[in-house]
């Protein structure tokens, strides 16, 4: 069976076997983290980043910093940057397939997060730095849709023809503002630790569930345009 397994593998391209193998350990690490901290109510690590956090790193300047950080994966921005993303490649692009595709990974991925945080309803930390939310904390919808949204420019700047430096570039600051837009959530009180990595893990495993199935569709169309005409 083992031997099956791994020939069925080989079929594969590295790049692939590599975001399968991520996506899966994401789904195992949201599913270790909804057991352990949820089910069994292990908040020692959570208490413990809030603490060190809340006494060593905490200033008045750098909460100035963090809070526009945060802005850029609210709600209100995401909204009109997923806007202006969509009528970018639908106007100027002509792209209309591409600009669904960006609308549908967009308003599907804040309707995951939505319905988690129902399904859990865990509350928010006590004292947040900005005002306070009414919403549940897990998983965060800043990490989750921050990380859908910078991922998938990063992925769109990939596919640009650019030299390979600016793509590794580029793409990277991407993510890393997404990361730091989820420390900015744990750093202004208003998620724990355990909904921002919850966040990212959602994030992540939607946006290559989603790009893998949109790709998966744009072959199979062109191979029924091939064989349309062929015949």
């Amino acid at each position: 069976m083992m031997s099956r397994l791994f020939h069925f593998l080989k079929k594969f391209p590295i790049k692939l076997l590599v975001l399968f193998v991520a996506f899966i350990l994401t789904l195992y690490l949201f599913g270790f983290i909804v057991h352990e901290v949820l089910l069994e109510k292990e908040e020692v690590v959570d208490l413990a980043i809030a603490k060190f956090i809340s006494n060593h790193i905490v200033n008045d300047n750098l909460t100035k910093i963090m809070k526009v950080i945060t802005f850029f994966g609210s709600l209100n921005f995401l909204l009109v940057a997923n806007a202006l993303l969509f009528l970018w490649y639908f106007l100027y692009k002509k792209s209309k397939a591409l600009s669904l595709d960006i609308a549908a990974i967009a308003i599907s991925g804040t309707l995951i997060t939505y319905l988690l945080k129902e399904l859990f309803q865990r509350v928010r930390p006590a004292d947040p730095l900005i005002e306070p939310l009414s919403n549940y904390s897990f998983p965060s919808g800043h990490a989750s849709s921050g990380f859908i949204f910078y991922g998938l420019l990063a992925w769109l700047i990939w596919k640009l023809e650019i030299e390979r430096m600016y793509k590794y570039v580029f793409a990277g600051l991407l993510i890393l503002f997404s990361l730091l837009i989820g420390f900015s959530r744990i750093y202004l009180r208003i998620h724990y630790a355990s909904d921002v990595l919850a966040g990212f893990c959602i994030g992540f495993a939607w946006l290559a569930f989603s790009l893998w199935i949109l790709n998966k569709l744009k072959m199979k169309n062109s191979s029924t345009q091939k064989l349309k005409i062929v015949k």
